[in-house]
């Protein structure tokens, strides 16, 4: 960065000035010239204490940015701080700055300035080192973009260089081979882009090729440290000891020779040696190494104690490696506790540095990473209880899986309903906004990259810098808050077994509790008093189990034509599944388990072809469902009057096309002879409309088209004038109780390890929403509607959501105007509820019990009466 260049722009400013009004010339003169003398101070002699002096004079300027001069006199000073808090090892700040730049740069339209070089770049690199992968690729792309537009190559090539970093965090060897190639292809020799080339290429195990570019590089240049760390690697992976010896100590030895070598970068070579002493087995070496790492990245670490202490961890991506190392360490000397110790350091960090990703698709990056060390953590518990029958440690291992589950929407849940209690504030009115033009910029790139070669790229890029200045202001506006309400701040703390229990015992529950690991599926079951743990061996067998299971539910025909096969399927999965022969259950499912329709798993062995008569869950268990345990212990029961809810229906209908939905009229009139409410029909079934009324009702039911998306499309839903994709409904600050989502595979999506299906259910719940019945498969209008009815009329007597779903779906099944044929699971099993649990309100069935006493009294006296004639 050219630390000195603004003088050049300064004079360009005195240049723009002259013929401007003198009063307001004069102004002008005196923010920017401010700006800049006091930057030309600080790079005199820069400090610690005259930066931070420095970025508070600066900070204090800002409200008197009038012209583009003081703007990019503004952007400039940000830049330097920028890049002078990295230097003093400052990386928070760092950001903050570059992001202040970015933004003032962007917002204001300007120009005359580098402002790739001297901001995105930088920026994009501390992204990274953070590891905010989706705000590092936002900003790469953006300056990708730019590049390529200048013809810039040394700028596409550090661009090419950096968006490699990111699929190669994302584990995307193959996404980076195939951009650094392209590199390759603009500069053969670009030092950067062939060790980058070397890195993915070992990753991907492919050493030969690794090599070949690792040499290339020496051959280049012989003082590149980072390149002799990747011989090293390679010669472990040939199990060439001594070779891989050599390479790290010409590593070490060209990183001391370097001028300016950071802490961190010591740090990094440590690090690095450890893959050569747990090769050697070395692991008490390698534990006063990991120490020696601590003690460089941990102010207050102090060498007595093993495990850095809680309080004094930070969040910082090399030490949570290291902490992993630890504990993989400990578990081979056989000290358990220790282990166990680390792994708890490691998920502190972890929820250290997630309060640091203020986008969820970082955050759900991270996390996947985090639930590889949450099945270890798992391992190593049940491994202790087995040994010892110790229940600590399965309540250990209960909360570690708890912690793992959904956390992005609980987050979002329970901020989204403080949010509510606040929503009057200014800042509260504004994050509002802002997760709604974020949630919409989302929409509008994803709907243009879906035409694929007909992309309009500049409109993408135009949207990607002002979503990029708007997350900026985002994270701003939140910082903002949370230090306003601290409550806001959510963090999953370990849940509390006796509460749990005690809410089981209220509510007559039973709680099973999967975690569906890699290599291991643990099972949970708890009750009022007591808490197990079972492991289900042999996953990949179990997986296979699984998903020819939910093959049957693909048509309506895979069941009927197999009925035979399907209840051997469906008792077979029971059984693996250990499900408890209880009155009530509490399902909290994970991976391919979100997909399961519990209710259809047979209890028995059955020979029977009438589905009215197989032996299903669902006739001897009542089952829901629920993200988590944490979720529903916050749950509060609201026994809300059913004459007092109100209902927006949305029925779009699409009469006289081939997505005509005709019964969906019929589900319509029940709820309009039930509840009161709003009902948009047809051409009113839009989204603006659905927007205008959201706030006022209790209770959404959409009755219309969803689809569950795939790999690079997102799921959505359709209303009358738009399909609404999921990123868009996270955008929505939602108070309504239920929402009904009375269409196809709206429980379907991308699964995202540990937080679930992306789909429109979950987006509704990100929304705001904490009770969500949805479907699992593609669904019968006609079926639907007649299940969505009997639902209905069951919640207006009974007040309870499971209970009503529950009992409709028994209603269905014992239904004599339905046919066996339309009894078959598929068409009453599609549709699941999670939420909060309620049982049914006593009032309404103590009426119904006594009007059924009542009418066989009369009936009584009536036989009695013709026998007596």
């Amino acid at each position: 960065m050219g630390f000195g260049n603004f003088r050049i722009l300064f004079l360009v400013f005195l240049f723009l000035c002259i013929g401007n009004k003198p009063l307001q010339g004069q102004q002008k003169v005196n923010t920017a010239k401010l700006i800049y003398n006091q930057l030309d101070t600080f790079l005199e002699k820069p400090s610690k204490p005259k930066l931070h002096q420095l970025s508070n004079i600066i900070a204090s300027e800002e409200k008197h940015l009038l012209t583009k001069e003081d703007q990019l006199a503004f952007v400039i000073a940000q830049a330097n701080m920028g890049y002078y808090y990295n230097f003093f090892g400052n990386v928070s700040n760092a950001i903050l700055h570059y992001e202040n730049a970015w933004k003032t740069f962007n917002n204001n339209a300007l120009d005359n300035y580098d402002i790739i070089e001297n901001c995105l770049q930088p920026l994009g690199n501390l992204y990274l080192k953070i590891g905010d992968l989706q705000r590092a690729t936002i900003t790469i792309t953006n300056y990708l973009y730019q590049a390529e537009q200048s013809q810039n190559t040394t700028k596409i090539l550090s661009a090419v260089t950096n968006l490699s970093i990111v699929y190669n965090n994302q584990s995307n060897y193959q996404k980076a081979i195939e951009i650094l190639k392209k590199g390759e292809v603009i500069a053969p020799k670009n030092i950067n882009i062939l060790t980058n080339l070397a890195t993915n290429y070992l990753d991907a195990k492919d050493i030969k090729k690794a090599e070949i570019y690792a040499l290339k590089v020496t051959s280049i240049d012989s003082t590149q440290v980072n390149v002799y760390q990747i011989l090293a690697a390679i010669a472990l992976e040939q199990e060439n000891l001594p070779k891989a010896q050599n390479y790290f100590l010409k590593s070490k030895s060209k990183l001391l020779e370097k001028q300016h070598t950071s802490v961190r970068d010591l740090a990094k070579l440590q690090l690095a040696y450890l893959d050569i002493l747990l090769y050697k087995r070395a692991f008490f070496e390698a534990l006063n190494h990991l120490k020696e790492i601590y003690t460089i990245l941990i102010p207050e670490y102090t060498l007595e104690k093993d495990v850095p202490k809680k309080e004094t961890l930070i969040a910082d991506r090399i030490v949570l490696k290291a902490l992993d190392i630890q504990a993989y360490i400990y578990q081979q000397i056989d000290k358990p506790t220790i282990a166990i110790e680390a792994y708890e350091a490691a998920f502190e960090v972890n929820s250290k540095l997630n309060l640091a990703y203020p986008l969820q698709d970082t955050k759900i990056i991270q996390h996947s990473q985090n639930r590889n060390r949450t099945e270890t953590f798992i391992d190593l518990l049940y491994s202790l209880y087995k040994t010892t029958k110790h229940q600590e440690y399965v309540v250990k291992a209960f909360q570690a899986a708890e912690n793992s589950k959904a956390p992005f929407v609980n987050e979002a849940l329970v901020s989204k309903h403080l949010l509510s209690q606040y929503k009057n504030d200014s800042l509260v009115s504004k994050i509002n906004i802002l997760n709604n033009s974020l949630a919409q910029y989302d929409t509008y790139i994803l709907k243009e990259k879906q035409k694929g070669e007909q992309a309009n790229i500049p409109q993408i890029q135009k949207w990607n810098s002002s979503r990029s200045t708007q997350a900026i202001e985002h994270s701003e506006v939140t910082k903002q808050l949370q230090k306003k309400y601290p409550n806001l701040l959510f963090k999953q703390g370990k849940i509390s077994i006796v509460s749990l229990q005690k809410k089981l015992r209220q509510d007559g529950l039973t709680l099973i509790e999967y975690f569906f690991g890699k290599e291991t599926i643990y099972q949970f079951k708890i009750d009022a008093d007591s808490i197990e743990i079972t492991d289900i061996n042999n996953t990949t067998d179990f997986k296979n189990t699984i998903q020819g299971y939910i093959r049957y539910f693909d048509n309506a025909s895979m069941i009927i034509n197999n009925v035979e096969d399907f209840s051997n399927s469906s008792f077979e999965l029971y059984n693996a599944l250990n499900i408890p022969a209880t009155k009530s259950i509490l399902i909290i499912p994970d991976g391919l388990l979100n997909f399961i329709p519990f209710e259809t798993l047979l209890t028995k062995k059955s020979n029977s072809l009438r589905f009215q008569n197989m032996p299903f869950l669902l006739t001897s268990t009542i089952t829901s469902y629920e993200i988590s345990a944490s979720k529903y212990l916050r749950s509060v029961n609201t026994n809300t009057d059913s004459a007092t809810r109100t209902i927006l229906g949305v029925f779009p209908v699409f009469e006289n096309t081939a997505l005509a939905l005709p019964f969906s009229l019929d589900e319509q009139n029940l709820l309009q002879q039930k509840f009161d409410g709003r009902f948009l029909e047809k051409e009113k079934a839009t989204y603006i409309q659905f927007i205008d009324e959201v706030e006022n009702h209790d209770i959404l039911h959409l009755s219309t088209h969803a689809e569950a998306g795939g790999f690079s499309r997102p799921a959505s839903i359709k209303f009358r004038d738009q399909d609404v994709l999921v990123n868009q409904l996270y955008g929505l600050q939602l108070e309504a109780d239920l929402v009904v989502l009375s269409a196809c595979e709206t429980g379907i999506g991308t699964i995202a390890k540990g937080e679930g299906p992306l789909s429109i259910a979950r987006g509704f719940q990100y929304a705001g929403v904490p009770n969500v019945l949805f479907s699992l498969w593609k669904v019968n209008d006609k079926t639907t509607s007649e299940l969505m009815q009997y639902f209905y009329k069951n919640l207006h007597l009974s007040n309870s959501k499971a209970h009503a779903l529950y009992q409709g779906k028994l209603n269905y099944l014992a239904s004599e105007k339905i046919s066996n044929t339309q009894k078959s699971p598929y068409y009453w099993a599609a549709f699941v509820y999670y939420g909060s649990y309620q049982t049914p309100s006593v009032s309404n069935y103590n009426w119904i019990l006594i009007i059924g006493i009542f009418l066989l009294i009369i009936l009584f006296l009536f036989v009695i009466r013709q026998k007596t004639k």
